[in-house]
């Protein structure tokens, strides 16, 4: 009778964790790839864990699955490129209570892939200079564009009293003198 009620309680423990985890196809390190497994409605939440036999612990690479979802697409941690990796579904309180463990498989190199990527840079400046007797001047528009490794800049002219401006403004000054002078004559 005690070894039918062991037989009967083996049973009933196995029916609970009828977790099938199905052998991943093509992985490949610092990847995604789609875990598949077929599950009954008594099986408890679980972990997934990866499993190598140069892995010092398990890696958790999904935790808190619902059974009943019977897949999970994860992000593999970047691992070397080798044969002999398994799967374990565990207990989340308990990661040594094992439900399940797939078949070895192989996880392939990590697929490369390649970026462009460019820079520009652009810089202007103006410089402009003048007298504080210079009536106004006004600043010229600079523009600039960049592309790799290229720069623009520009200048100004200098505006400076010269010419006809020049002689416009001496002519004040000169008046100026003439009424001063002439004060001192009368």
């Amino acid at each position: 009778m005690f070894t039918q009620l062991c037989l009967s309680l083996a049973l009933a423990a196995a029916s609970t964790r009828a977790l099938t985890i199905n052998t991943p196809t093509n992985p490949t390190s610092g990847g995604t790839t789609s875990i598949t497994w077929s599950s009954t409605s008594d099986d408890p939440v679980f972990s997934i864990e990866l499993n190598h036999p140069s892995f010092n612990s398990a890696l958790a690479i999904a935790n808190n699955v619902n059974p009943a979802d019977n897949n999970r697409t994860v992000g593999l941690p970047p691992v070397p490129a080798e044969d002999n990796y398994t799967l374990t579904f565990v207990n989340i309180t308990n990661i040594n209570d094992v439900f399940a463990t797939s078949g070895s498989f192989s996880i392939g190199a990590a697929v490369s892939s390649s970026s462009g990527r460019s820079t520009a840079s652009a810089s202007g400046s103006v410089t402009q200079s003048g007298s504080a007797s210079q009536a106004s001047a006004t600043s010229p528009a600079v523009s600039g564009s960049g592309s790799p490794s290229a720069s623009n800049s520009g200048s100004g002219p200098s505006p400076s009293p010269t010419g006809s401006a020049a002689a416009g403004l001496r002519a004040p000054v000169v008046a100026l003198f003439a009424l001063v002078g002439a004060a001192f004559v009368l």
